[in-house]
């Protein structure tokens, strides 16, 4: 008796004898598959067409994220087929399983393996009539080393697909997915196809906090970085999730960071290229992530991106500008009127927009004071401001949602934004970034022309104890600078913070910064010496 199954392509495939001796009482059988015209452009996941591709939170509890999409693919009559004779117990799927063995025709092989990718693009069920068998597992993995690209490219996306169901990765991983995987992506002259299926393989398994130790090797997170660079989408898609998951784990942190994973990610976010809205957020997540440390923080900062508060977009109610005043610097000079104002803005925003091009004597810091503060109290004005920040519920953990990341020019203006609001969570937590940010001159220096300064001295008569201890700390650290000192003894900073120390009931920390900011006016260099022996 022979077994054959015919593909749409017409090829008839005649399987060996001991097939025939595992069936001998069952009578001739043709089963129908059809093969996909464009192996390259398959589904996703079990329930996921890979046009869909949007990640979104995973399961209670795996911590990360996945690319899953609820709305289940349509399924081809011909896999129907399969798919009905296996839950009649027919048992095809235990046939196409044997037809994965290495003794069998390679063309068999292929063939089989491609034809249970397809089928378990029917989603869980599909997947779990498969993994009934748990030999398929290690017969799959032997594929990934095979010479004809659409055959490892099938065997990639049926393990993306088993990867896709929580209960199987564990297996997965214990069967060596990961070890195989990686080897393959080191591989030269892969398809997009093979790369993509395989990265999201990896993405899936690294939901799992227990999995991602094996992921996070200097080699493999050296590739991951690089493939943020390839010109397929997805892939860059990929890489990013990858790496998202991995940052949710602080122990991997430093291995990431020495593997330059933050000056490539600030790139992407610094780009004016806008690329996509996933690798974007996923950049922002990881960035955010490792910027819970200090010294991470500060090599963000170094890569020209500052960490900003969220407040919601209710607090920016209390945003009241001039609609009237011709717009004028930070600092308080105002320029030539040639044109009236507008009352919603539009005219300072212009002006912001188109300052470097005209022949207006400023330097660096005082064009992207201008620019910056135009460009943040225009959309504070029509309402748009964190519209986009607002939308990341399903990357991060919930502190990565308290913050974002802008650009030092548009974060410095943002800043000096929030601590003219009425919020006083906002004000506190303005200047508590301000204070962080302020790590160099070039910093310090465009927080003063950004109008930081004179904003602080006057938040030093605040009632709240929490916003006085935060804009003491702000103002200390931009006293570093001798340009920032000055402006802050001009702007009357001394007599505030004299009366924080006769009054106030504050930390001793603070205390001493308030301290320390009027003895840096008087005696800079021995402050100076101080400070340099505290750190």
């Amino acid at each position: 008796m022979v077994f054959s199954v015919v593909f749409s392509s017409h090829i008839n495939l005649f399987f060996h004898n001991h097939f025939h001796r595992c069936h001998l009482h069952r009578p001739e059988i043709r089963v129908s598959v059809r093969r996909s015209r464009h192996p390259r452009v398959s589904p996703a996941l079990g329930r996921a067409p890979r046009e869909s591709s949007i990640p979104i939170t995973a399961a209670a509890g795996d911590g990360g994220t996945a690319e899953v999409n609820p709305d289940p693919p349509t399924t081809s009559k011909d896999t129907q087929v399969l798919d009905t004779h296996a839950r009649g117990g027919e048992g095809y799927i235990d046939l196409f399983v044997q037809m994965l063995g290495p003794d069998n025709n390679p063309l068999d092989r292929d063939h089989a393996v491609m034809t249970l990718w397809k089928y378990s693009d029917g989603g869980k069920d599909s997947i779990d009539s498969i993994m009934m068998f748990p030999s398929c597992v290690n017969l799959v993995l032997r594929f990934l080393k095979s010479d004809n690209p659409s055959t490892t490219e099938a065997a990639a996306g049926l393990l993306r697909n088993i990867s896709s169901v929580n209960m199987y990765r564990d297996i997965l991983a214990e069967s060596g997915v990961i070890e195989e995987i990686s080897w393959l992506l080191h591989q030269s002259f892969l398809t997009i196809g093979v790369k993509e299926q395989s990265l999201c393989t990896l993405w899936n398994l690294s939901i799992d906090e227990n999995h991602r130790h094996k992921i996070a090797r200097r080699d493999l997170l050296q590739l991951l970085i690089k493939l943020l660079d390839d010109e397929e989408i997805k892939v860059k898609e990929a890489s990013g999730g990858v790496l998202t998951n991995l940052s949710l784990s602080p122990c991997y942190h430093s291995i990431m960071v020495e593997a330059g994973v933050i000056p490539k990610l600030a790139d992407i976010l610094r780009s004016d290229a806008g690329g996509s809205r996933i690798i974007r957020k996923a950049a922002k997540t990881v960035l955010l992530e490792l910027s819970k440390d200090d010294i991470y923080r500060i090599l963000v900062i170094e890569n020209g991106l500052i960490r900003v508060p969220l407040i919601g977009a209710a607090s920016y109610k209390s945003f009241r500008s001039q609609p009237h005043s011709w717009p004028s610097l930070p600092d308080g000079t105002e320029l030539e009127r040639t044109l009236r104002p507008s009352r919603y803005g539009a005219t300072d925003l212009l002006l912001g927009l188109t300052v470097r091009e005209k022949s207006i004597n400023l330097d660096e810091a005082k064009t992207n004071a201008i620019v910056g503060r135009s460009q943040q109290q225009f959309l504070a004005r029509i309402g748009a401001i964190e519209l986009d920040d607002g939308r990341r519920e399903e990357f991060g953990s919930s502190s990565t949602k308290e913050h974002t990341l802008l650009s030092w020019m548009d974060g410095v203006a943002r800043l000096v934004l929030l601590l003219g609001l009425e919020d006083v969570s906002a004000i506190t937590r303005a200047a508590q970034s301000i204070a962080d940010a302020s790590i160099c001159d070039h910093l310090r220096i465009s927080f003063r022309e950004a109008g930081a300064v004179k904003c602080l001295v006057h938040l030093l008569s605040h009632d709240d104890k929490a916003v006085q201890e935060a804009v003491v700390r702000a103002l200390d650290r931009l006293s570093v600078s001798d340009k920032v000192r000055k402006s802050i003894e001009a702007e009357g900073a001394t007599n505030p913070l004299f009366s924080i120390i006769r009054h106030a009931k504050i930390s001793e920390r603070i205390l001493e910064k308030a301290a320390n900011i009027p003895h840096q006016i008087v005696d800079p260099e021995e402050s100076m010496e101080r400070k340099v022996m505290d750190e």
